[in-house]
């Protein structure tokens, strides 16, 4: 049987009212990145969504929604007080699934899944013409590809459970933006040093993870082996300063799926500055696959490196870049400390413990 939810949404409406005209929960304002397009009163239930996003029987739509009636209360909660949860409580667990299932249930997301196995067995042709790609790289539907992009949702969550948070207010007469992907990770650490592979895995050292929950508040998650936020009893940091509002949100523009959402506080004019502005800078999520090496316990790591065979075909996407500087968000003296070893994937010591 069909579900007669044809309009399914991956941006929750109750985050998307958060950002309404003068909060009025039914319009918002709206720029397509693709069309060049700027209305400032667009019906707010036909944005983040598409027609039978999650497939026709309803049942992953469904289950979305029950969930999304904790996660809705918990941000409800966090803007109404202005205070963020204490960490390891239920409410806790309630924002990093909110973090994580905005995330992977995005088209984003999911269009990334299809086209990295997409990418692998061009790869793998062109290292075997005669391989059978059926043996390692399933063929799957839209369905099975959002199933297995939400299977990871647990993992995911697991590996943000160490990141330290901070209330970003807003104090500038500049609205903070959001988007149709409006989780945005980064990683100034990684950048910093010229790092060029992933960045931005959930668990990489120096992760940092930007969301706002409407024009004045927005969440920031990071590594706090690396980073300091403003000051350390505080749970919240004021912005002053608009350069910094402007920095997030060229981040949301840079990221986004291809919307940019926000309420009557942010005119045509200040929007098409922030697209120019970020012109500058390449778009992040961009699928892009490379070869590496596996090296195994006693193999000599460098004759494994000179062989000129790979091995090992990594799959992932272009990370948010823009040399972010924001005021109160510094790297503290204990990150002189941390050095890089030799894999591709820069983790933390509990995103280590969790794959081991």
């Amino acid at each position: 049987m069909n579900t007669d939810k044809k309009n399914q949404h991956y941006i929750p409406k109750f985050y998307l009212r958060n950002f309404s005209v003068q909060n009025n929960k039914k319009q918002i304002g709206i720029f397509n990145i693709q069309s060049d397009f700027f209305f400032g009163r667009s019906k707010l239930k036909t944005q983040g969504s598409k027609n039978f996003f999650y497939g026709y029987d309803g049942k992953i739509e469904d289950e979305l929604s029950v969930i999304e009636g904790t996660l809705a209360q918990v941000i409800k909660e966090i803007i109404d007080t202005k205070t963020i949860p204490k960490k390891n409580g239920a409410s806790h667990l309630a924002l990093l699934t909110f973090v994580g299932l905005t995330h992977l249930r995005n088209p984003v997301a999911i269009e990334q899944l299809k086209g990295n196995l997409e990418d692998m067995k061009k790869t793998l042709l062109s290292l075997d013409p005669k391989v059978d790609t059926t043996k390692f790289v399933p063929e799957i539907t839209h369905e099975d590809a959002i199933k297995m992009v939400l299977s990871n949702l647990s993992h995911v969550v697991e590996n943000m459970l160490d990141l330290d948070y901070k209330l970003l207010i807003n104090k500038t007469e500049t609205p903070f933006i959001s988007s149709d992907f409006p989780i945005v990770k980064y990683n100034q650490f990684l950048e910093s040093l010229k790092w060029e592979h992933g960045k931005t895995g959930y668990g990489n050292t120096g992760l940092q993870i930007f969301i706002p929950l409407n024009s004045e508040l927005s969440i920031v998650f990071y590594d706090s082996m690396i980073y300091k936020v403003g000051f350390k009893k505080q749970q919240h940091h004021e912005i002053h300063n608009i350069d910094d509002v402007d920095s997030l949100n060229v981040l949301q523009i840079i990221n986004c799926f291809e919307t940019i959402y926000f309420n009557e506080l942010a005119s045509e004019h200040y929007i098409r500055k922030l697209i120019n502005q970020s012109k500058r800078f390449k778009r992040a999520n961009d699928r892009k696959t490379e070869l590496s090496y596996i090296v195994k316990d006693g193999e000599n790591h460098d004759k494994i490196l000179k062989s000129g065979k790979p091995n090992l075909v990594i799959m992932g996407s272009s990370d948010c870049e823009t040399k972010l500087k924001i005021g109160g968000l510094k790297m503290h003296s204990k990150s002189k400390g941390v050095r890089l070893h030799p894999s591709m994937a820069q983790l933390r010591p509990h995103a280590a413990r969790i794959r081991e």
